[in-house]
């Protein structure tokens, strides 16, 4: 360490201080979590779009079913289907409740208040005198549903498979009810499922013309230089032709014009998703970090129109990415409340557990790997977790199973040589470094410097020799 002074007086004169050593160097093992943060552009589903609904998700509170209490920012995406000029509209609106909330008649209420909404809407915005029909359902709330759920959630298998043997018994209603809540998996259950079946889904059906892709993509350039009216083309046009072009800053612009014809959530998270691509390409750290900040404000609008848990992954990661880890695990843990297919599920799980990791909250980490599935992320960071609360022998099965699922992984090798040098075992330590610097020379620098391996350079040296 050396301190400097600047005396501004004297054109910028520089003192020092003299050099002090304070440390031989620095221990980064706690560094060497595994993450992902995988998240890419809405899937365009444009070519297909007019055969099928579109589909719009509202959440309610438990034993909720008032619009007021719950919709937030998604009622401006119901009046803009309000005010659409269209000859037809075909709404569904389709309720659901969860086992346990009280009363048997939620799921009606929550589909009659959308659609009660919609009706009032149309009559105030509409002005093509369109015609809307209007219909309820509800989706059935029995154990099954819920079972079906427990089997893609993230849950263990044995937790899957108790609840289950629960559901499935011979029991009476109140029976499997109290058995549910004794169960283990019972907290996962009330945290991250019951919340999702507490919903209402609206499905527009429309059938619009498709343009060529030559056509769309030259409209989509007018519009976004502002030398042709946003009426030219729908919002899910615009957002296709964005997909059209593979220039990050070409394609930012496309969003961004979708952003401000259209303010639908697609349109705000995939330009959320252009913005942490050129932040991912940027290697200054202010520029990088304001791409972030931009990829943070639209991935924060996407979530308003669209609470999702895919929405939301994006928007953890994003500020994971940025470095704000509070504000990152917040919504991480909110992702996974919204729910959803379980490859995701064990995504959000195994980042949230490598940022549980980052800050030191080892058991946290363990007990989110244990929903992130079975994958080499997963082994590698329980593996860490272990190393790091010194129980080697457990840090080292973890690490071996990640070498069997990605062979030669030169981390998981240098991983082993730590755990082998924690273990004072220079055997282990010489095979799985000159494996790791077999698949990727940068290990050699890495260990040399690497305070792990202090008490074994010469060894390793004359060993090589």
């Amino acid at each position: 360490m050396q301190g400097t002074a600047i005396d501004k007086r004297k054109r910028d004169r520089v003192a020092y201080t003299r050099e002090e050593q304070v440390a031989t160097g620095l221990n980064t093992t706690a560094l060497l979590m595994v993450r992902s943060n995988d998240y890419t552009y809405v899937p365009d589903n444009y070519k297909t779009m007019a055969e099928g609904p579109a589909s719009i998700m509202f959440y309610f509170d438990e034993n909720q079913f008032a619009t007021k209490n719950y919709l937030g920012e998604n009622l401006p995406l119901l009046d803009q289907y309000a005010m659409d000029t269209v000859k037809q509209q075909t709404i569904k609106v389709i309720g659901s409740q969860a086992p346990n909330e009280k009363g048997t008649d939620l799921a009606q209420k929550r589909a009659k208040a959308l659609a009660d909404y919609y009706r009032s809407k149309v009559s105030l915005l509409d002005y093509s005198g369109k015609k809307v029909e209007i219909s309820t359902e509800t989706e059935p709330t029995d154990w099954a549903t819920l079972l079906e759920r427990v089997n893609k959630s993230a849950l263990p298998k044995a937790q899957k498979q108790e609840i289950a043997t629960i559901l499935q018994g011979t029991g009476s209603e109140k029976q499997k009810a109290n058995a549910l809540q004794q169960s283990a998996a019972f907290d996962y259950v009330r945290k991250y499922i019951y919340p999702t079946m507490r919903f209402a889904r609206v499905e527009v059906d429309y059938n619009r013309a498709r343009k060529s892709d030559y056509e769309l993509y030259l409209l989509a350039r007018r519009i976004a230089d502002e030398s042709a009216s946003a009426d030219v083309l729908t919002a899910d046009e615009l957002q296709y032709a964005a997909t059209l072009t593979p220039l990050l800053a070409e394609r930012r612009k496309l969003y961004e014009a979708a952003v401000k014809t259209t303010d639908k959530w697609p349109a705000y998270y995939n330009l959320g998703v252009v913005y942490t691509e050129m932040a991912r390409k940027e290697y200054r750290t202010k520029a990088r970090e304001a791409l972030l900040d931009k990829a943070i404000h639209n991935l924060n609008f996407a979530g308003f129109r669209n609470p999702t848990a895919e929405v939301n992954y994006a928007l953890a990661s994003a500020y994971h990415l940025r470095g704000e880890r509070e504000k990152a695990l917040q919504i991480y843990d909110y992702a996974i409340k919204m729910g959803g297919e379980q490859e995701l599920l064990h995504r959000i799980f195994t980042d949230k557990a490598a940022l549980e990791m980052e800050m030191g909250l080892y058991d946290e980490a363990i007990r989110s790997l244990t929903y992130s599935g079975d994958d080499y992320q997963t082994n590698m960071n329980l593996g860490l977790s272990y190393l790091l609360k010194e129980n080697y022998e457990g840090a080292r099965d973890y690490y071996e199973k990640a070498l069997e699922l990605k062979q030669d992984d030169p981390l998981a090798h240098y991983s082993l040589a730590i755990v082998g040098a924690r273990q004072q075992n220079e055997g282990m330590v010489r095979i799985h470094l000159r494996r790791a610097i077999q698949k990727d020379r940068s290990y050699m620098e890495r260990a040399f410097d690497d305070p792990e391996f202090a008490a074994y350079h010469g060894k390793q040296h004359s060993g090589k020799r």
